[in-house]
Parts: C-alpha cells; sequence; structure tokens
C-alpha cells in the first residue's frame, strides 16, 4: 500500500496575500478552498463577528488575527473581510454554525486591505494614505491633517466616516492590515509609542462609528516580552482591541481536512495499521483518531513545529505540503507505524541557506553536521544507524524550540519514542520495554562514538540536548598521551585493571605497598585460609607481617625480568602474557586516566568514559583469554590456568574464581602438610561466616536443630544421625582422654590445650583447629554430661544448654577451663520415676540406666501432652450442662500448678543421657510437689471424660428446657442438674458406672420431651388433608370474590373479611414431622414450630372459616341491594355505562351478586354510591349513647336514640346520609 492511496492530498503551494482577495475570482476561491475547524468558528462567532456587526449596540473594538507564518493567517483575513464585502459568496462557506452567523455582517462593509513593508513612516501616515487613496476611488475627497497639526486624531476619523456613511449610509468600513507586528518590532520606542496610541484611537472610534480595524500579527501583541519597554501603552491598546489565535489544534484540522483528508475506507486502514503498533507508543491508542486524521503526519511535527523560533518564515503547511510529496509514492512500511514527524524538518533547516544567516541557527546546523558526519562513518552499530540519525536530526529541531540554544532542555528516551515513533524491526517482542531500552543502548552508543561531543544528558530531567560549546577530540588527545607512557605507568594501570576485573577492591594491606590481605578456599576442606596477594615482585614479602599461610604475587608484566625470583613453597606467581592489540588498549585506558587526573568538570567526566570504554574492551581481552594469558608458576613448575585446572569445571567462574582455583590448586599440598588432621567441612567455612555458622552449631546443641547446625557438628564428627554424639569423633575423644586422665579435683584449663602463633593466630596444639571449633567441641561434650565448662564467669553444665548457647561467642572461645561433672543422685531419682509410674529399679543399676532414661523421656512427652490439653480445657468451657464444674479461683489454682508442672517436665528433657544425669539438681520434695500437680491432671481428665459423653444429651435438653414449659417435665429436668452439681463437687464419685447411670436419666428425658413435643405439633400444624381444605378455601370462588368487593368505598364492614383472612393465614402446615427428625434436634427441622410461643391450634377452625365465608357473602349481598334500591341511588342508574347497567340491572333483578365479580360490577357500584354520605358508627359507641348507666323507659331510649342520630348527621344533608354499623 502507498501513501498516495491512503489520502486524497490537496497541496498547499502557494502563500495567500492579503491582497488577493480585492478580486473577486480569488476571493471566490479563496472562500471556496478554505477549510474551518469547529475551535475556529467558535473563536469568529464569539469574538470576530460581535465586533465586526454594527446592527447591536455594543463595545465595538478592533480585532487582531495572531498567527504564525504560513498557519493561515492572511487566508482567515482574507475570508471574513470577503464575506464582510460580499454576501452572495457566503454560500461558499462550507461551515454551517459560521455561515448562519456571518450573516449579520455579510455584504454590510466596504472593505480596505493592504500589508505593511518595509517602511520607515509612522503608522497613522500609513494608515491614513492608504484611506485617502481608497475614499479618493470611492468618489469621496477627504484629507487628514499633518501629524503635527492633530491633537487627537479620533475627530477626523470621525468626520471622515461622516463623509463616507451619506456616500455609504447602510455598510460599514473594514479595514484590514496585514504583517502589522513585523512592523511594528522595527520601530524605536517613541515611535512605538505613537503607533501604538494611534491603534488605541481607532480601536475606540470603533465604538460611535461604524469603522471596523482588523490586523494580522504573527505572535500576541499584548503579554509580549519583545515589546515589554512599552507594557504600559499596550495595556491601553488592549482595552480596545479583542485577539483570537490560530493555534495548533486549528492547523491540525486544516492538514487532516485538506492536505490529507481520507475517506472512511482509508482511515479504516490506517487505524487498523496503526492498531499493530499502538501499544508501544504512550497515548497513541487514547490519540488513534487524531493520529488516522494527521496521517502520515505525527501529531507531534505540529507541535514542535510551533515551537521552532527562527525569525524567517516557516510555513508549516507548505512544509508539510512538500514532506507529503515527496513520500506519495513510497510503500507504507508493514511493522513499522510509518509516520513523519518532526526530525524530517530537519532537512527543510540545514538545506535553506537564509537560515545560515542567523548566528544561533548556523552554530547548530555546524554542530549537527558534525554529529551527523561522526555517525555516519563511524557509528559501531550499523542496524541501529537509521535510528541513530533521526535522534541527531530531532535534537537538532529541537535545539531551536528553546529560545536559549545553550539551554540544558532536550527531548527524554520516552519522548524519543513516541514522539519519533522509533522502531526496530529486531526487536524480541514488540513491547515498549524491550524498545525503550533499545533507544537508550543508541543514546548511549551515539555518545561513544562522537566521544561525548555537543551531546549532553541533563540527570534533573532525565533529557537528552545538542551543548554547541562541548567540542573538544577527546580520543586524539588521549592517544597523544599514550604515546608517551612509560612501562611504569603500564604497570601501575595493568594492576588497575586487574583488581578491577577480579573485582578485588581491598584497601592496601600496607599503605604505600600493593600488597593485600587474601583468603583462599582450601577446596580438600572447604575452609577458607589466610595469605597475602602482591602486585608486584616478592622483594616485598617481609614487608607483610604477620606471617600466614601462603603468598601470591601478580608479576609486572613490563619492564621486569621475572625468571629470578626463588620459588618458596608457600607462594604462586601469576605472569601476565598480552598481545599488542591489548598492549594498545591498555595504553589507552592509561592515558584517559592521565588526562581525567589533570581535567575538570565536563572534560574529566569525557575523558573517564572513554577510560570507561577502554576498560570494557580491555577486561574483554583478559576474559576471553584468561586460560592463556596468565602463566602460573609454583615451586618451579609453571602451567596456564587452564592447565592447572583440568578436569574442574570453570565454564561458569567469574576470573577471580578461576584465579583462586588455580591458586588453590597449587597450594593444596602445602596446606596439607601444614595441616595434616583438619577435618572437612560439609559447608563452605569463611571468615565472613564462621561466627553465624558456630552460633547455628551451637543452636543445634539448644535444641534448635537446623541443616546448618548439623553439617558444621557433623564435620566435627559430633553428630550420629541427628544426634549429639561426641563418642565417635577423634577430636571429642581427644579431649575426653585428657579430662579423664585428670587427678581428683583437678581441671584442664585452656592454655594446656590451645598455644598462641603470633599476635594473631591461634591453634589448638594437637589438631592446629582454630579456638572457636575448640570451643564447639567443648560445648558438645557439656550436652553430653562429660564435662562442666568455665566460660565468661559461668559454670556450664548440660542442664543449661540455652545459657551456653546464648553466651557471647568471644566468652566461649576464650574459655576458662573444663572438668569432670559430679555422680548420679539415684535417691531423688528413683523418687521421680515413683511418680511418673516407672520402675525405680531402672534407675538404680547403672546397666539400665540407658533404658531408664529412655522410658522417661517417652512419660515425660506424654504428660506434657496432658498439661497442654488440661490448660486447653480450663481456658475454655468448663461447664457441664450449663454449670460450672469447679469454682473460678480454683480454675486458677489448677492452671498455675499445672503450668509450673509442666515446666518441670520440659527441664527434665535436658537429663537425655546417662552422664547428664549427673547434674540433677532437684530434691525430693520439690519432686513429692510436682507428684501433687500430677493428680490434678487426674481430676481434669475425670471432668472432661464426664462432659464429653453426656455432652450430646445435655446439649438436646438446654435447647428443650426453651421451648417446653411443661412443668412435670422441667422439674425432673432441675432434679438431674443438681445430682450432677453434687458429682462435681466430689470428683472422686464420678466413674464409669457414675457416667451410665447418668447419661441413661438423661436420655429417658429426652425421649419423654419428644413424645409431648410431637403431640403438641399435632394439635398447632395442619396435617395434608387440612393443607388441602386450607387451599380449596384461599382458592375459592367465594373468597375471591369478596376481596373484590373490598374495593367497593364505604358501605361494606371489610373489617369482618379481614379478621376471616387473618385467621386462615396464622393456620400453618407441616406433616413431615418424624421421630427420626427429632433424635438429634429438640424442634421441627421443617417448621420450627415453639411450643413456648402463641399458637392456634388447628382443630375445627377450617370448618369455622368455611361457616363465616358464607355467612358474611350472604349479609354483603344484601348490603349492596339494599344500597342500590336506594331511592336516590337507583335512579342514577341511567347514567352509567351500559355494561354496568347491565350487571346492577341483573342484580336488582335476581338479588343475587354476579357469579364473578369483575371491575364493571365494582365499579358501577362505586359510581352509583358517590353521590350519599357515609357515615360509620361502632356498635359498641352507639350502645353506650342509648342505654346510659342503667334501665331506660321506652321515651328515654327513643329520645337519646334520635339524639345520638341527629349529633351523627350534624351539617349534613340527612337525605344523603347512610349510616353503616360495625
Amino acid at each position: 500500500m502507498k501513501y498516495s492511496q491512503l489520502v486524497q492530498f490537496d497541496p498547499i503551494e502557494t502563500v495567500v496575500k492579503l491582497k488577493d482577495a480585492d478580486s473577486k475570482g480569488e476571493a471566490e476561491r479563496l472562500v471556496k478552498t478554505y477549510v474551518m475547524s469547529d475551535s475556529m468558528a467558535d473563536s469568529l462567532i464569539g469574538v470576530v463577528i460581535p465586533q465586526l456587526q454594527f446592527e447591536q449596540t455594543v463595545d465595538n473594538k478592533g480585532v487582531f488575527i495572531v498567527g504564525n507564518y504560513g498557519t493561515g493567517k492572511s487566508h482567515l483575513m482574507s475570508i471574513v473581510s470577503t464575506i464582510a464585502e460580499d454576501a452572495s459568496l457566503l454560500d461558499y462557506i462550507k461551515h454551517d454554525k459560521f455561515r448562519e452567523h456571518a450573516k449579520s455582517i455579510a455584504g454590510k462593509f466596504e472593505v480596505l486591505r493592504f500589508e505593511i513593508g518595509a517602511s520607515k513612516m509612522n503608522l497613522r501616515d500609513i494608515i491614513v494614505r492608504k484611506l485617502e487613496s481608497d475614499l479618493k476611488q470611492r468618489g469621496i475627497d477627504y484629507k487628514f491633517p499633518p501629524l503635527e497639526e492633530v491633537t487627537d486624531n479620533k475627530q477626523y476619523l470621525v468626520e471622515m466616516m461622516g463623509l463616507f456613511e451619506e456616500k455609504y449610509p447602510d455598510k460599514g468600513y473594514l479595514i484590514v492590515v496585514d504583517e502589522l507586528l513585523d512592523y511594528l518590532g522595527s520601530r524605536k520606542e517613541l515611535e512605538i509609542k505613537l503607533d501604538l496610541g494611534f491603534l488605541r484611537e481607532i480601536g475606540e472610534v470603533s465604538k460611535n462609528t461604524r469603522i471596523r480595524f482588523m490586523a494580522g500579527v504573527q505572535e500576541t501583541l499584548f503579554d509580549n516580552p519583545g515589546f515589554s519597554f512599552v507594557a504600559k501603552t499596550i495595556l491601553k491598546v488592549k482595552d480596545r482591541f479583542e485577539q483570537i489565535i490560530i493555534r495548533r489544534e486549528d492547523i491540525s484540522f486544516v492538514v487532516s481536512q485538506r492536505l490529507l483528508q481520507k475517506n472512511n475506507e482509508q482511515k479504516a486502514w490506517i487505524r487498523e495499521h496503526l492498531q499493530k503498533v499502538s501499544s508501544m507508543y504512550k497515548n497513541m491508542a487514547d490519540r488513534i483518531e487524531e493520529y488516522v486524521n494527521l496521517y502520515p503526519i505525527h501529531p507531534a511535527f505540529l507541535e514542535t513545529f510551533e515551537k521552532v523560533y527562527i525569525a524567517e518564515k516557516r510555513e508549516v503547511l507548505k512544509t508539510i505540503t512538500l514532506t507529503i510529496k515527496e513520500m506519495l509514492d513510497s510503500e507504507v512500511p508493514n511493522e513499522e507505524p510509518g509516520l513523519v514527524s518532526y526530525d524530517a524538518y530537519w532537512s527543510y533547516i540545514k538545506n535553506s541557506p537564509s537560515k545560515r544567516t542567523e548566528t544561533e541557527v548556523k552554530d547548530v546546523i555546524d554542530k549537527s553536521g558534525i554529529l551527523e558526519g561522526i555517525i555516519q562513518h563511524s557509528f559501531t552499530k550499523p542496524q541501529y544507524k537509521p535510528i541513530a540519525l533521526r535522534i541527531i536530526y530531532a535534537l537538532s529541531v529541537h535545539r531551536l524550540t528553546t529560545g536559549n540554544i545553550n539551554a540544558p532542555l532536550g527531548i527524554t528516551v520516552q519522548n524519543m519514542k513516541d514522539d519519533l515513533c522509533i522502531y526496530d524491526p529486531l526487536l524480541p517482542e514488540k513491547e515498549e520495554d524491550f524498545l525503550i531500552t533499545t533507544i537508550e543502548t543508541i543514546m548511549r552508543e551515539i555518545s561513544n562514538t562522537v566521544s561525548g561531543q555537543f551531546i549532553e544528558y541533563n540527570q534533573e530531567n532525565e533529557q537528552y540536548y545538542l551543548d554547541l560549546k562541548k567540542d573538544i577530540d577527546y580520543g586524539a588527545k588521549i592517544q597523544q598521551k599514550a604515546d608517551l607512557l612509560d612501562e611504569d605507568s603500564l604497570n601501575e594501570f595493568y594492576y588497575k585493571l586487574i583488581n578491577i576485573s577480579m573485582e578485588w577492591n581491598a584497601q592496601e594491606y600496607i599503605t604505600g605497598f600493593e600488597i593485600y590481605e587474601y583468603d583462599l578456599i582450601w577446596e580438600d576442606k572447604n575452609v577458607e585460609r589466610e595469605g597475602y596477594r602482591f602486585m608486584g615482585t616478592p622483594n616485598g614479602r617481609s614487608t607483610a607481617q604477620p606471617p600466614r599461610d601462603f603468598y601470591i604475587y601478580f608479576l609486572p608484566p613490563y619492564g621486569t625480568d621475572n625468571s629470578a625470583y626463588i620459588k618458596n613453597e608457600d607462594e604462586v606467581y601469576f605472569e601476565f602474557m598480552c598481545d599488542a592489540g591489548f598492549t594498545n588498549l591498555l595504553k589507552m585506558y592509561s592515558a584517559a586516566h592521565k588526562m581525567a587526573s589533570i581535567s575538570s568538570g565536563d572534560s574529566k567526566n569525557s575523558y573517564l568514559k572513554k577510560a570507561e570504554d577502554y576498560q570494557k574492551d580491555a577486561i574483554k581481552w583478559i576474559r576471553q583469554n584468561i586460560n592463556q594469558c596468565f602463566i602460573v608458576s609454583y615451586r618451579g613448575e609453571s602451567k596456564t590456568i587452564l592447565s592447572w585446572l583440568k578436569g574442574k569445571r570453570i565454564g561458569d567462574k567469574s576470573l577471580k574464581e578461576q584465579v583462586d582455583m588455580a591458586a588453590a590448586s597449587c597450594l593444596d599440598v602445602w596446606f596439607n602438610e601444614q595441616y595434616p588432621d583438619y577435618p572437612k567441612f560439609y559447608i563452605t567455612v569463611t571468615h565472613n561466616n564462621y561466627n553465624q555458622l558456630f552460633k547455628a552449631a551451637m543452636d543445634y546443641i539448644a535444641g534448635k536443630k537446623t541443616d546448618t547446625g548439623s553439617k558444621i557438628l557433623d564435620s566435627l564428627q559430633l553428630l550420629d544421625v541427628e544426634n549429639i554424639s561426641p563418642k565417635n569423633s577423634v577430636y571429642a575423644k581427644y579431649f575426653i582422654d585428657l579430662i579423664n586422665h585428670l587427678p581428683q579435683g583437678k581441671v584442664l584449663n585452656r592454655s594446656e590445650i590451645i598455644e598462641r602463633i603470633n599476635e594473631e593466630v591461634e591453634y589448638d596444639k594437637r589438631f592446629k583447629l582454630e579456638p572457636i571449633w575448640i570451643a564447639l567441641i567443648m560445648s558438645s561434650l557439656v550436652y553430653n554430661g562429660d564435662i562442666t565448662l568455665a566460660a565468661g564467669g559461668k559454670n556450664f553444665d548440660a542442664t543449661m544448654l540455652k545459657e551456653l548457647a546464648a553466651e557471647n561467642t568471644m566468652n566461649l572461645i576464650e574459655f576458662k577451663h573444663c572438668d569432670r561433672p559430679k555422680d548420679v543422685p539415684v535417691a531423688v531419682l528413683k523418687k521421680l520415676f515413683e511418680i511418673l509410674g516407672l520402675p525405680p529399679g531402672q534407675i538404680v543399676n547403672a546397666n539400665t540406666r540407658d533404658v531408664a532414661v529412655a522410658s522417661m523421656l517417652v512419660k515425660i512427652d506424654e504428660y506434657i501432652d496432658k498439661a497442654l490439653k488440661a490448660t486447653l480445657f480450663l481456658n475454655g468451657d468448663i461447664s457441664v450442662w450449663g454449670k460450672p464444674s469447679m469454682e473460678s479461683y480454683k480454675v486458677d489454682n489448677y492452671k498455675e500448678s499445672i503450668k509450673e508442672f509442666k515446666n518441670f517436665l520440659d527441664g527434665l528433657k535436658i537429663f537425655n543421657t546417662q552422664a547428664k544425669l549427673k547434674n540433677f539438681r532437684h530434691t525430693e520434695e520439690e519432686i513429692d510437689k510436682q507428684g501433687a500437680a500430677l493428680r490434678l491432671l487426674v481430676d481434669i481428665d475425670k471432668i472432661k471424660d464426664l462432659k464429653s459423653k453426656i455432652e450430646a444429651n445435655t446439649a438436646y435438653l438446654s435447647g428443650a428446657e426453651i421451648v417446653l414449659k411443661d412443668q412435670s417435665w422441667i422439674d425432673k429436668v432441675n432434679a438431674l442438674k443438681l445430682k450432677l452439681e453434687t458429682v462435681l463437687k466430689n470428683l472422686d464419685n464420678i466413674d464409669e458406672d457414675f457416667i451410665r447411670v447418668f447419661n441413661s436419666e438423661l436420655s429417658g428425658l429426652k425421649d419423654e420431651y419428644r413424645n409431648v413435643y410431637m403431640e403438641l405439633h399435632k394439635k398447632n400444624r395442619l396435617d395434608l388433608n387440612g393443607d388441602n381444605a386450607k387451599k380449596k378455601i384461599m382458592q375459592s370462588k367465594e373468597l375471591n370474590n369478596l376481596k373484590k368487593l373490598t374495593a367497593i368505598e364505604d358501605i361494606l364492614p371489610v373489617v369482618k373479611l379481614n379478621g376471616i383472612t387473618e385467621k386462615i393465614s396464622r393456620l400453618r402446615t407441616c406433616y413431615n414431622l418424624t421421630q427420626q427428625d427429632m433424635e438429634g434436634k429438640f424442634m421441627c427441622p421443617h417448621c420450627q414450630f415453639n411450643p413456648s410461643e402463641n399458637n392456634q391450634p388447628v382443630h375445627g377452625v377450617i370448618d369455622s372459616v368455611e361457616d363465616d365465608i358464607e355467612k358474611i357473602y350472604k349479609e354483603w349481598t344484601e348490603i349492596i341491594v339494599s344500597s342500590v334500591e336506594d331511592p336516590m341511588v337507583k335512579e342514577n342508574i341511567g347514567f352509567l355505562k351500559a355494561e354496568q347497567q347491565n350487571v346492577i340491572s341483573k342484580l336488582l333483578e335476581t338479588r343475587k351478586l354476579p357469579d364473578v365479580i369483575d371491575g364493571n360490577f365494582v365499579s358501577g357500584v362505586n359510581t352509583l354510591m358517590k353521590g350519599l354520605e357515609k357515615v360509620e358508627v361502632l356498635v359498641e359507641d352507639m350502645k353506650k349513647a342509648i342505654s346510659g348507666d342503667g334501665p331506660v323507659t321506652v321515651e328515654d331510649i327513643r329520645a337519646r336514640f334520635e339524639k345520638y342520630v341527629r349529633d351523627l348527621t350534624k351539617g349534613k344533608d340527612e337525605s344523603k346520609v347512610r349510616i353503616i354499623l360495625k
């Protein structure tokens, strides 16, 4: 699909001149071709037309039309003035709303149009000369006096308009001026004040005459910083002028509706094309119709174009025309958006000779050209070059939008992506994040390629911009410096590179000497050893003190003979072998740093950036050549790293890891010679983690088991599966043997175990283990009951394992001494076994103590579980059948005692070996006290057992008590409750027999309740037959007719029917209840019948309701018939509708209600009754009024009755009153 197939291109190639509208034919063409947006129409209707018209009295003012070059300002003024001059052209206006409002000015003006060019005349003289010339052509001879003779121009303008109106009595005089701002901008301060004063006078004259003034300006005159020196004068002009502004939206409308007009099919194709990529560009989806209408012009083209500050005319519409012309025959890209943005404008700027006349523009063009040339010839990522060039063009255009071309303002990566619609066909996924990453990569590459020239990044606003002052060729200066570097400098920066590549950032061990503390993993034992790393020769070894396990040397590669050095058994040498390419990289890297050290500001940063680039390339070379570029020598044997590590996996290792592995491989023999009995650790031990590993192992000893702790203990042979068992450890056995050979009363001091090698290093005398591992071995012996350990002012034994694990690590390392524990306290342990229910003989016999300990631990766990369950029970609902099983104070006592018992048991768990029993310190009195607590658990078990076994029955009966009020049954319930209360006060009486008997009594009460409930249910609920009878009544014709008759107003006693319907509605049906239903529920699950509620027995109710319906039906029939037969009512029958007459006549004839009551009957009766007045009387009220307090005579009762009736009808027409008894 070509672009020409997607738009109906109507080019704008010529610039409209205001004077063109003087020609009738040209004026007609201008009107026909003008495209007007809704917003522009609203501005014209709201501002311009009201100020031009003279039929309505308003405070008319002058009008400014504001619009940049090429935005259609002159065209717009031509249209308005043409319509004002010739009403016949109004039909060519395409905007309906504007055409309608423009009728108020159409054909009602004579028009004078002119442009102001380069002139030194003042504005007043220019305008009056044009007026004199135009009036003369119209046959009006008028001369304005010279400016020197004028004190007020308004009187002469009024005189002129007087002559004009004699010639044109029905018309106004419209003066239209273009290019006014250019003229005013060339004037001096005094001159411009006079010019502005004349403008104000024209605006004021507009108020009282039919002269009208309209001028075109490129920028708003008001609030314009270019005229700040005459701000007060402009304010006076502002009072007499209105303005409208041609905005970007209006230009967009012209572009979409004229330049790039499209039909619906073309729009649909474009819309579908853009929607494929809209997710990658911010707001494209939300503004899709704007993108479609302007396609292939990007909305940002117009937004940025509007901001470009170039003195020469920019002519946006003409520029877009030329841009589209060049691409009409091009294919629309399938995957890319295919939009043209403001970067395309750069070619028009840089190829326009006239634009180079402006110094700032020329500067931008020159610097941009340098950047473009570098990118064209040196860009290192060719696939991104087109995008890079677009970004350079966009930055160049944007540089001309900021007013100050040196301002640190530019474009963010997000702006580049969205406003240029950058697209990379090589993206792995069509996602916004991938595209942003690609643009960031391109920007870095641009900056690298141009060595930072002219491109700057503002971190505060994250914008890239052209920095025209940043024009140093850093690459050349670095090369010059590199050519002068000596070998010492190269060695210095070689070491710097090695440190960076190996990720070595340690401080020098001795200031001024490149000697560093260094650690290596001794792979055979999985432990870190301490040594030194030298960046230089072995001459400085004596400087590194104290001595350590090994020494590694990285020998200088330039200017030194490395073959002469002595190869000691604890030394490893690394010699560097490189090619000329690496040496050149090293020189450039060194030189960049040297230049940075003598530079500042942006230059310093640029050199450092270049150094960073060289560093990356150099480290890349080392990484690619690591297997060959280092020759590693040990004990006279020299090989590459690859050879030393033959058979080992190194593919995923870093440079440092490979160097370390090679050095460790060399030193493995040396380490084994120095530490032949050192253990192999199952976790890598380093100086950074050994404290944590020690802590994990100590926590394991204290019962907090972790995999880490397990592995450390296992490494020292202190573990048997998961249990701590020092007896299998060669290390632990050695120290046990030392302790066992101690004389009675003697201790084993730390100094007898550990010796100091130097001020930093201590080892044990036998195995050369670090003191921290000796402390761990001693702690395991404490755990096992083999020793007590004096450390930190405490004497730790097997009962203090948590305290031991919590002790400061350094205190344990610096322990004072260790000793044997005391003998096992057999008598106390016998007492303990008795209360736990274990055979005491097991603990007495030394041969069975291991079995005894195991049995004790099992029993302890059982009782802890019981204590926990008892506490849980006491904290919950301890009531039985709604009664508390014990007083609250007793509950608190029980909980406290059980808690103490559980804590006691928890404390016993530490004695899990025969040896630890030696540290048992409890007395027989303490054991007896805990035996009492154990008996409390038995009491609680009895309550729990009773509660659980009777709870089903008591819960049922608790509910039954609420709904059944049978006193006899309730008395039986209370008797059983009293029995329960009594037994809870003496828990010894609770046994299986009591629970069985009591449960049987509860079941009997439950059965009795169930029988009573079901009998009551039967009396108060309809069975199946009763329910059918109820339904029959509810659906009966008689009841339905009665309900319809309630719509008859005033004459029927409706309350009786309401009573009947209420009575039948209260009848509830339930015939599903069974004995099985009542087994688990104390109320009917189907109807929730509650005997305690006010229920209605159902027996006989159905028959009674049927009789009541029959009686009321007969009664209402008589009332309706007698009411209709009333003479005053009957005479109105003839006024009813025919259908109503028929049904009423049949009623009087048969004296029966219709078989089916319908609306005709009810409305007919209501219509007849409307003339009558109803008076309702309660029978009780009438009885009181007539009978009085005692017996009365016939005369008295007659008199009272008549008075009662008179009172009822007082103020009413008695002939229309109808009394209704209720």
